[in-house]
């Protein structure tokens, strides 16, 4: 069965140190294009996630939102940087002196100043944590999953519809076609009479002459194509892989036999199918455009 690309998850896991909160959501893309956002001192962490994702999604866009939350009391140890804070006196006392000030600057102030304070953080007990992380993010994947397959299968009941009114604007087609043919006799045999005035026109001349117009105007190796299409899609439909690059082929395939039929059915009934038909396929294509 297809899945959507849109999905949306959460999961946490714990331990008795850390506890770990991950939202996952994902939205359309034609490859898959991860994004995190997570505090710099976890950033190691992003490797193991993006193999978890892949290993799970074939498609989309997914961000991944994590949040940690360490337990116990760990020490940290805070201490100046000294030659920032040098630097950050010299240029105080360089700005004093061009605007001739005497202003001393607080404290306050310069323990604001970026990067003059760093802290040490405690190790961490980074196997425990991956560990953690990794059964947060199955959890939130498993989310993400469920609403990708659910809508999966709206998407799905949708396109069947779709391809049902396809296959039905083929059969009337197929019954349209013969008559082209026929239009085309009459409408020959009038004007070669008129040319002719009086003349006797041989049926075999009039009978080469629709030959030649029917296998010109002939649209029956489309309508078999388009058969074939159809069927491909319906099957790619019911499968388990990534399809949706394969149901774009599709469609685009069954667009260009549509329009071949368009150019050569020469008929007023055979177009306004036609353009049903192309409606019916854009729909189809804007609705594949969010399946993995």
């Amino acid at each position: 069965m297809i899945r959507s690309m849109t999905g949306f998850g959460q999961g946490e896991a714990r331990s008795d140190e850390y506890s770990v909160q991950i939202e996952v959501k994902s939205v359309n893309h034609r490859y898959l294009d991860l994004f995190f956002r997570i505090p710099r001192q976890y950033s190691p962490l992003e490797e193991a996630m993006r193999s978890e994702i892949a290993g799970r999604i074939a498609r989309g866009r997914v961000e991944v939102m994590l949040t940690v939350e360490e337990f116990g009391n760990k020490e940290r140890i805070v201490h100046i940087n000294d030659g920032l804070l040098q630097a950050y006196l010299q240029a105080i006392a360089a700005v004093k002196g061009e605007m001739g000030s005497e202003e001393v600057p607080s404290l306050s102030l310069i323990l604001s100043l970026p990067g003059l304070l760093e802290v040490d953080e405690p190790p961490l007990d980074f196997e425990e944590l991956q560990r953690i992380t990794l059964e947060a993010m199955g959890f939130a994947l498993d989310g993400v999953e469920r609403m990708r397959v659910a809508e999966g299968r709206r998407l799905s009941a949708d396109l069947q519809d779709k391809v049902e009114q396809l296959e039905q604007l083929c059969l009337q087609l197929a019954k349209l076609a013969p008559q082209v043919v026929e239009d085309y006799r009459g409408r020959l045999r009038e004007r070669l009479e008129e040319l002719l005035d009086g003349t006797t026109i041989t049926e075999e001349r009039l009978l080469g002459e629709v030959a030649i117009f029917a296998d010109r105007a002939s649209i029956d190796e489309e309508l078999v194509r388009m058969a074939s299409h159809l069927q491909q899609f319906r099957e790619t439909l019911q499968t388990k892989e990534p399809v949706g690059r394969k149901l774009d082929f599709l469609v685009q395939e069954m667009n260009r036999e549509v329009n071949t039929i368009g150019s050569k059915g020469n008929n007023v009934h055979i177009a306004g199918h036609v353009v049903t038909m192309k409606s019916v396929l854009e729909k189809i294509r804007e609705q594949i455009q969010n399946i993995e």
